[in-house]
């Protein structure tokens, strides 16, 4: 799955031109948008809680009762929902492009996933940016190693980027922020739950 959004992310572009390339060899009827309910969902609401006591239970308590968090999501809400049905849409645009042997995009997710292939390789593909870590030898060198991770896509322990200033709107400014790393949230590293050792044990 990681592998897949991963290539997703980086090919959503290009699939837009794929298809416009294609369109007479893979003809597709138009989806239909999906319409939900709007306004308030006064159904999610736990009417036998005060708000004053807790307006969130108030507010949310029935649908957070009602909806479990799927094991592979640290939270879970209705932006998770529309996130996942896009993922879900661009898998699927992907996939159909595998079926026309001329398609780029098709071919290049074919091979992005194939795996045997890529194990094959081993390291060797990653010997370049390896040499240009190993050649670090004092702190001094780590900003311009990680501005070059930055600019391939590799994640850096400080996320930088230009937004608007928190405290005067009208200009902008340089924020930096811990950049995390692979596994959802803090509990992933230091919880002691069997499950999560578990999870750690094979991810780490």
């Amino acid at each position: 799955m990681v592998r897949f959004l991963a290539f997703a992310l980086a090919s959503t572009a290009v699939v837009a031109a794929s298809q416009v390339a294609n369109v007479a060899a893979v003809a597709q009827p138009a989806a239909r948008p999906q319409y939900g309910t709007f306004g308030f969902d006064t159904a999610g609401m736990d009417r036998s809680v005060a708000p004053g006591d807790d307006f969130f239970k108030y507010a949310n308590g029935t649908w957070v009762k009602n909806t479990p968090i799927p094991p592979d999501k640290a939270r879970y809400g209705l932006f998770n929902v529309l996130d996942d049905l896009s993922k879900e849409r661009t898998r699927t645009i992907i996939e159909e492009q595998t079926k026309n042997p001329n398609s780029k995009i098709g071919n290049a997710y074919l091979s992005f996933m194939n795996e045997a292939a890529v194990e094959s390789k081993g390291l060797a593909p990653f010997e370049p940016w390896l040499k240009e870590v190993r050649a670090v030898k004092s702190k001094a060198g780590l900003p311009k190693l990680y501005s070059n991770a930055d600019r391939l896509g590799i994640g850096i322990p400080f996320r930088m980027f230009v937004g608007q200033d928190r405290k005067a709107s009208d200009r902008y400014t340089l924020n930096v922020s811990q950049g995390g790393i692979g596994m959802p949230d803090r509990d992933s590293y230091l919880s002691s739950d069997p499950k999560q050792v578990e999870t750690r044990a094979k991810y780490l």
